[in-house]
């Protein structure tokens, strides 16, 4: 096997492919483009900016939480979303690093 197969920045992009692959996503893209204007949001103003049903938008929305791309917070019964900044920015770089320097 490759040193490049064994690098350690191999190893972490294995690690959060799920979040490489969700992120790939138009909707998703879309909905991340939401927090580009404002730090949080809750499902019902999300759901309002797309044409999609909301449990679409649901499904979305459990995914990336799941996947740790958005922080969650529940106030009363609503459910409030923002980006997890570090995260992904953090998963990019070191996908952007490895193939700088894998070729």
């Amino acid at each position: 096997m490759s040193d490049l197969f064994k690098s350690q920045e191999f190893r972490f992009i294995e690690n959060h492919l799920d979040i490489i692959n969700a992120l790939a996503d138009k909707t998703r893209q879309e909905i991340l483009l939401i927090f580009y204007s404002q730090k949080e949001a809750n499902a019902n103003d999300i759901a309002a900016r797309f044409e999609l049903s909301r449990p679409t938008i649901s499904h979305h929305l459990n995914l990336m939480r799941r996947l740790n791309i958005l922080n969650a917070r529940k106030e009363g019964k609503q459910i409030y979303y923002s980006f997890n900044k570090p995260l992904v920015t953090g998963v990019l770089e070191t996908l952007l690093s490895f193939f700088k320097n894998c070729c």
